[in-house]
Order: C-alpha cells, then sequence, then structure tokens
C-alpha cells in the first residue's frame, strides 16, 4: 500500500512539555521532540506505524527547509520535495503542560515563488499514479496562487488516486469543487466554511451540496465529543474512548486522518474506518509529538469505539 501526502507547508516541530507555562515568564526545559512536522508529516508518521508506507511532498527553503530534507529519511519517509530560496521553511513550538493543554506559536512560512509552484504540481502529476490514496494536508503557503488546489485535485484524481483533503477556506473549496473524495475537517473548521453550527441536519446540507461535485465522504471531529461521518449510504456518529490521561492532543486529527486512509486501502466497511480513525486519535492523545501512535494501542482502541448509524 502506498498514500502519496501532500503537506506544502512543511514545517519543523518542536514540542515540550513545561511544569507549568505562564506568560511573561522564563521556562526552562530537559529536552525537546524535534521532528519535520505539518498536519501531513504527522499523518505520513501515524501511517507508517499503521504499516504503510507514505511519501511526502511539499516546499522547503533555507537552512530549516535543508534540516527538513535531510530527517525525512532517517523517519524512512520518501519525500518529493521542491526547494526554493524565498526565506526559511516555518517552525511551530508547542509548549504542552502536565494536563495536556497546548499552547502553540506557529510561524507562517515564506511566500513561495510562481516557478516552484509549477514545479510541484509537474512532479505531482507525473507520479501521483503509482498511489492508491492522496492526502492533501494542512495550512497553505503563503503566496500560492488561486486554483493551486484545484489544479492539484484535478491532477490527482486523472491519475487515480482517492484524494482527501484535511485543509481550511478557501484551499479546502477548491479541492471539493474540483472533486474532491473524502473532506475530514474539525468541528471550528466545518463552521467556518459552511456557515453554519455544527450539527447533524448542517453536516447532511452540506454534504449533500456538495456530493453531485464527486465528495464522497465528509468526517467532522469534535475533540472529545461525537465525531459525524456523512457519505451516500448515510450519517454515523462516532464516539471517542474516555481516556483517564492526557498527553497532549495536537495531531490527534491527524492520526484520525491516518487511521481512516489506511482502513480505506485496506477494505474495510465505512464503520470500522471510523474506529480505527478514531482509535488512532486516542492513541495519539496520550503521546507528546504529533502523529505519535501505537499500533497495538490504537487498534485496542478502536475495539471499544461505539458507531452508531443515524
Amino acid at each position: 500500500m502506498k498514500a502519496l501526502i501532500v503537506n506544502v507547508n512543511l514545517a519543523i516541530d518542536k514540542t515540550v512539555l513545561v511544569p507549568v507555562f505562564r506568560p511573561g515568564r522564563v521556562h526552562r526545559f530537559t529536552g525537546a521532540i524535534t521532528q519535520p512536522g505539518g498536519k501531513g508529516v504527522n499523518v505520513a508518521r501515524a501511517l507508517k506505524e499503521l504499516g504503510c508506507g507514505p511519501v511526502v511532498a511539499g516546499f522547503v527553503g533555507g537552512h530549516n527547509g535543508r534540516w527538513i530534507e535531510e530527517q525525512l529519511p532517517l523517519e524512512n519517509f520518501p519525500a518529493l520535495l521542491v526547494r526554493h530560496s524565498a526565506g526559511e521553511s516555518r517552525i511551530c513550538f508547542s509548549a504542552v503542560d502536565p494536563a495536556g493543554r497546548s499552547t502553540d506559536f506557529n510561524e507562517e512560512g515564506p511566500a513561495v515563488p510562481s516557478a516552484a509552484q509549477a514545479l510541484l504540481l509537474r512532479k505531482l502529476a507525473k507520479s501521483a499514479g503509482a498511489f492508491q490514496v492522496a492526502a492533501v494536508c494542512g495550512r497553505l503557503s503563503v503566496g500560492l496562487k488561486t486554483g493551486f488546489y484545484a489544479r492539484l485535485t484535478r491532477a490527482l484524481k486523472k491519475a487515480g488516486c482517492f484524494t482527501a483533503f484535511d485543509t481550511t477556506g478557501a484551499p479546502l473549496m477548491e479541492g471539493i469543487r474540483a472533486g474532491a473524495d473524502l473532506v475530514k475537517i474539525n468541528k471550528s473548521e466545518f463552521e467556518e466554511i459552511s456557515g453554519r453550527t455544527f450539527s447533524r441536519s448542517s453536516v447532511r446540507l452540506f454534504f449533500k451540496k456538495h456530493c453531485p461535485l464527486g465528495l464522497k465522504a465528509l468526517i467532522v471531529t469534535s475533540g472529545s465529543r461525537p465525531t459525524l461521518a456523512v457519505s451516500q449510504f448515510g450519517l454515523w456518529e462516532a464516539r471517542p474512548v474516555p481516556l483517564r490521561r492526557l498527553a497532549s492532543p495536537v495531531g490527534a486529527g491527524d492520526s484520525f486522518m491516518a487511521g481512516f486512509l489506511y482502513g480505506f486501502m485496506k477494505g474495510l466497511f465505512f464503520e470500522n474506518n471510523l474506529k480505527l480513525a478514531a482509535g488512532c486519535a486516542a492513541s495519539d492523545c496520550l503521546t507528546l509529538g504529533a502523529g505519535r501512535i501505537s499500533r497495538g494501542q490504537a487498534e485496542a482502541f478502536a475495539g471499544r469505539i461505539k458507531v452508531t448509524e443515524l
């Protein structure tokens, strides 16, 4: 099984555990988790733990970008990267307290030159036929032209990839209008893009409106509250497993996406995909560092997830 993960705005992620976080104070800590990041890399990291071989695609720049280029192979992630000289790839910093609350400081990253954008689209169009699924994840890079995500989606679909999106705003709508198969977003992202309060009826309505464009499934997560998932076959609710402790919820949604995509590639029924996805999210919540899950733990949690057709 091979999956292509498109994470245009790659980053260096740093996560630290601080005993107490207080604004305006100096915080000292021992050790930090430093790893290539961005939502797509988090998805790839969880997919690898599940047994899939993901390839990561995106832009890199400067010394930070060179570090990302060097580190991805060390995590056994083949990469399809385009380097530019417009500035440094971003750094994202998360300070997590013992209760699992995360305070995040995320750079936007540099504006990507037009030539680099065109080159990545050409590379992806050429290589996409080798993949069963493609996931487009994460925040857009500054400077991306209107229509970038539409052209990307059409290229992936033309190559026969099942194409999933976990983005926001205009990039997400470009993907949907160009024929994305799956959208996985959280409650606030859904409310932003739909203009409606998150509910069963609003999720159904949004899916019904965009189904004719090719959308096959819409999944909306809501933290520790039930996830709603709708397809042409119905609407389901998946209730997360209650957790006695929480290391950090950062990346849980990305691990959810990884679990669902892995289940899809394995041919699991929709309900079982949701269970595995929710199990991966729960496992991620018990670790520091986004996308870090235990396959055995995720599968055990999946067995405890209750999925109900509504």
